[in-house]
């Protein structure tokens, strides 16, 4: 008997060989035994003994043809010890460990900038290979631009990653360290199994491996093209995937993007990484992890990198005004709140970044006009800080550069048109329009003018060349934080220097809105317009006298999201915590939709019957507007205008979950947007551990909506139109809900009471529908 203990599973794995049951007629020799010793009972003895030592010798044979190394027989033999083995090795291989410990995909892109593009990339895929597990890693994209390498050397860079695949490097099995020999790889696509693992596995080790690393080359020499169509492939990997039962749904790929001149350090490190952007402790963590300290860090996590051997500790990145890297350094405040086990950078170290790939594949702006390493990261920054929760360093896990060519440029700056184009696009783009953030537009300005000045660069020239076309749509940023808030609370080192600078020169400013208005962009005109949003339709009937007298005691407000967190240290804005009591934990509110649960009849179908007021009600006086819903349904399909998105919050206490689940199993399904404020985290049930000031009692209750609102708010602001709560002991008609708040009498309240909206405004009247505060004109109620 051999098992076999596999580290990720509490189960045994056993192999069993069990003897054959003897021959029957073995059996009577007892009955033989009685009789006479006569020569025919002789004759009879020693066939049977010929006859076993016949069987004894078979079974000999037999074991040997299953144990044998040899090369006919390891190929066919499926049903042995080795195969099984083999089989039990290569699964996690294919599979990974679940979504508990979900997988990473590693992006590398290699520019002209590098003396030696292929060396640099195999130094960079050996360091992945030598700090994490292999069946952590999903796939290895290697992509070479466009000119870096010749048709031979693409051949012969093929070869050698092969080799790396194959185990040449030190690699990880889980906790195990292993290098193979090296092996002829010439013909290793015809050697392959059908689930892409290699027939010429290593015997001395005994496990085959999968295919890691995938050679991509590309016509481009844009980085931030480079690494979105290496995701794009990635994402297409994971349907696959997912097709073939090789990765379940719930896996959330990990993307780090990988410089070539860099290599990673800390050995695994994703145990750490998967904690910080998933809130989850892998159960295989490192020892450089403290797992009772850690909290779920930004968006994106930075490894701490170098040059040297030596990283001083709270040691950031900004840009300056010429947007060239400077160092900087996180705030005490900031590094008292982990210990300084992680701490905000305003832009990524660059080195490694390692974000979730659907997070990277969700980001607003994706300029394909920016050519190096340094501006993809800035604008990665970008969208982390200003459309997203920001980016951290986590001291533990670090990286190490080469100071080489591109750390040179990196400090040298980017090109003046990547410069022109981050100006355009994020100071004086979408934020600028969508937000009156005339701070915004100024600053990019000041930016234009240094590269103008300093540079002798023309904007209009620029312009003229073709080299500013295809800037990203403005639109996408709307939503977006202004570029003033990115200076004032995360780049500061930014806004001290606007604080020193001269007005702007007249003639730059006519050249900026000469280039902006050719680009489409002319809502963003000279310093100081405000450019007034058009005039909606008139309604086909007016707002009641009674409603208009209401609404005009209420005053307009921006829609754009504004940071009221600070930190989510105080409440309200203290956030939840989730399943094992840790702040940071963002509820996922989609789940429900995307996976309704079938509605289950219970012992409560009975009430039906009853014949009181409640079924009148119900089934005279109430009912769901089908015919209604179905024609805005189709309106919406036709007119390509979304339908209004709705966010349900229910509120309740860890004692009524049993009430969550017929609201789940019924309306709540409805609702684009689904969450239940508790004062227990069950991801399954959808309920939140929301934690607010005061007593967790119904004469605080209002504590606990504030807290409640201001979470929805921090998370989910920006995604739906409407917010819905209620008790536990509710029912909503979302239907009718959903036609009402579509309605030309609310939309007409929402703007003011006099025109329709047209959709663009940056203003709203706010409006409470639902209980009145004031109790039956209770003033005290």
């Amino acid at each position: 008997v051999k098992i076999y203990k596999s580290r990720y599973t509490s189960q045994d794995i056993q192999v069993k060989m069990v003897a054959p049951a003897p021959p029957k007629h073995l059996r009577s020799r007892r009955r033989h035994q009685e009789k006479k010793r006569t020569l025919a009972s002789i004759i009879t003895k020693l066939l049977l003994m010929t006859i076993s030592l016949l069987v004894i010798f078979s079974i000999i044979l037999i074991g040997r043809s299953i144990l044998s190394p040899s090369s006919s027989s390891s190929s066919n033999n499926q049903g042995g010890l080795r195969s099984k083995f083999h089989d039990l090795v290569s699964k996690y291989e294919l599979t990974g460990y679940g979504a508990s410990h979900p997988r990473a995909a590693f992006t590398i892109v290699a520019t002209q900038d590098l003396s030696d593009p292929v060396d640099s990339v195999a130094k960079a895929i050996s360091s992945i290979l030598s700090t994490t597990d292999r069946n952590r890693i999903l796939v290895i994209c290697a992509v070479f631009q466009q000119g870096v390498l010749s048709v031979e050397e693409q051949t012969s860079v093929e070869t050698l990653l092969r080799n790396l695949d194959a185990g040449t490097s030190p690699h990880w099995h889980g906790t195990t360290l292993h290098t193979h020999p090296a092996a002829d790889t010439t013909t290793a696509d015809a050697d392959t199994n059908a689930d892409g693992t290699d027939t010429n596995a290593d015997a001395n080790n005994k496990h085959s491996h999968g295919h890691k690393i995938k050679t991509i080359f590309l016509d481009t020499a844009s980085v931030a093209e480079s690494r979105r169509d290496a995701a794009n492939y990635i994402h297409l990997l994971i349907a696959n995937h997912e097709d073939a039962n090789l990765k379940s749904k719930d896996e959330n790929i990990i993307s780090v993007l990988l410089r070539p001149d860099s290599v990673l350090e800390t050995e695994h490190w994703i145990d750490t990484v998967t904690h910080g952007l998933l809130g989850t402790s892998s159960a295989s963590s490192s020892s450089n992890t403290n797992a009772d300290n850690d909290k779920t860090t930004a968006n994106a996590i930075s490894f701490a990198a170098s040059s040297t051997e030596t990283i001083s500790e709270g040691e950031t990145k900004s840009i300056n005004l010429e947007l060239k890297p400077i160092k900087s350094h996180a705030s005490s405040d900031a590094l008292l709140l982990t210990q300084g086990q992680s701490y905000p950078t305003p832009i990524v170290e660059g080195a490694a970044t390692a974000l979730l790939l659907s997070t990277f594949r969700n980001l607003p702006v994706g300029d394909r006009g920016l050519d190096s390493h340094f501006a993809s990261d800035l604008e990665l920054s970008f969208n982390l800080w200003m459309c997203a929760d920001g980016i951290d360093i986590v001291d533990s896990i670090r990286a190490k550069t080469t100071l080489g060519l591109l750390q040179h440029k990196d400090k040298a700056g980017m090109s003046d048109v990547s410069v022109v184009r981050l100006a355009m696009s994020w100071m004086m783009g979408g934020t600028g329009a969508g937000k009156g953030d005339t701070a915004g537009n100024q600053i990019g300005k000041h930016v234009l003018e240094i590269v103008s000045e300093g540079g002798g660069v023309s904007v209009q020239n620029l312009e003229k060349d073709g080299k500013l076309t295809g800037l990203p749509d403005p639109g996408l940023l709307k939503m977006c934080r202004s570029f003033e808030w990115f200076t004032k609370n995360v780049n500061v080192a930014m806004d001290k220097e606007l604080a020193k600078l001269e007005p702007i020169g007249a003639k730059f400013e006519q050249q900026v809105v000469a280039v902006k208005k050719s680009n489409g962009n002319a809502s963003v005109d000279t310093v100081g317009n405000d450019n007034q949003a058009p005039l909606g339709e008139l309604p086909t009937k007016p707002l009641s006298a009674l409603n208009k007298r209401l609404i005009s005691t209420a005053k307009m407000v921006d829609l754009p999201y504004v940071d009221a967190a600070d930190g989510h240290i105080k409440d309200p804005h203290r956030g939840a915590m989730d399943e094992h009591d840790q702040f940071g934990y963002v509820h996922d509110e989609k789940a429900l939709r995307a996976n309704p649960p079938p509605f289950k009849f219970t012992k409560q179908q009975v009430q039906c019957d009853k014949k009181d007021g409640t079924m009148t009600m119900l089934t005279e006086k109430v009912f769901v507007d089908f015919a209604g819903h179905e024609a805005a349904e189709k309106r919406a399909e036709t007119s390509g205008k979304p339908r209004a998105k709705i966010f349900c919050l229910v509120y309740t206490i860890e004692k009524f979950h049993d009430r969550i689940a017929p609201i789940r199993e019924s309306w709540g399904q409805k609702c684009d947007g689904f969450m239940v404020g508790s004062t227990k985290t069950d991801v399954e049930l959808g309920t939140v551990n929301i934690p607010h000031e005061g007593e967790e009692e119904y004469n605080n209750i209002w504590q606990k909506v504030r807290a409640m609102w201001s979470y929805i708010y921090d998370n989910y602001y920006e995604e739906y139109d409407w917010f819905h709560i209620g008790g536990d002991d509710l029912y909503l008609l979302v239907e009718n809900l959903r036609l009402y708040l579509e309605s030309e009498e609310i939309q007409l309240a929402s703007n003011g009471g006099e025109r329709l909206p047209t959709g663009k405004e940056g203003k709203q009247l706010p409006l409470f529908l639902g209980r009145r505060f004031k109790e039956q004109g209770n003033e005290k109620r």
